[in-house]
């Protein structure tokens, strides 16, 4: 499937913001439809994930049905793609930043390929066991402090925030992952 240039354009801006480049801001197409465009990023991380999660289902000790798992997860990743822009236009509106909050959640979506692209083959990796229990911890945490700087750069850049107030927030998406993770997998134990 050939990227569109629209999406090219996302991907390169996206990669220049993970250079601590806030000149790739300019490679987003920010206007309305750009914002829906963004979320064109969930479905090419999807094949990747589903990937994962073919692996942990086959390598994990499940007690549910491959269905329920599979429905389980493809609401919780729809869910995930969604919650945080619903609670980031809130609090844009609190912080005084509705003019940027689209071109954040364009960057923000975008970037979400380029961290999926990192996290999913550490994450496959280890779930397959090719990794040791301490390289896996590491290179967890290795990963995570990367992404999460990463998505500090993108709050800071696009919403034009303090860095203090873009660790807040960042803080507030991790939590939100942390929620809606360990309530996916009630559902799936």
């Amino acid at each position: 499937m050939p990227l569109s240039q629209d999406t090219t354009s996302a991907l390169y801006g996206a990669y220049r913001l993970a250079r601590a480049d806030a000149g790739g801001m300019a490679y987003f197409d920010t206007s309305v439809d750009g914002f829906w465009r963004s979320f064109i990023a969930a479905a090419l991380v999807a094949p990747l994930f589903a990937l994962f999660l073919a692996i942990r289902f086959n390598t994990g000790e499940m007690e549910i049905t491959p269905f329920r798992f599979a429905a389980v997860e493809t609401i919780a990743y729809v869910i995930a793609w969604l919650i945080f822009p619903l609670i980031m236009f809130h609090v844009a509106q609190a912080i005084e930043r509705e003019q940027e909050f689209i071109g954040y959640i364009v960057a923000y979506n975008w970037a979400s390929v380029w961290q999926n692209l990192v996290y999913l083959p550490f994450v496959i990796l280890s779930e397959l066991g090719l990794l040791s229990a301490g390289a896996g911890r590491a290179m967890g945490m290795l990963v995570l402090v990367m992404v999460m700087l990463y998505t500090w750069f993108i709050t800071k850049t696009a919403l034009r925030v303090t860095g203090v107030l873009a660790t807040g927030l960042v803080i507030l998406d991790f939590v939100v992952s942390i929620i809606l993770n360990a309530l996916t997998e009630s559902m799936v134990r």
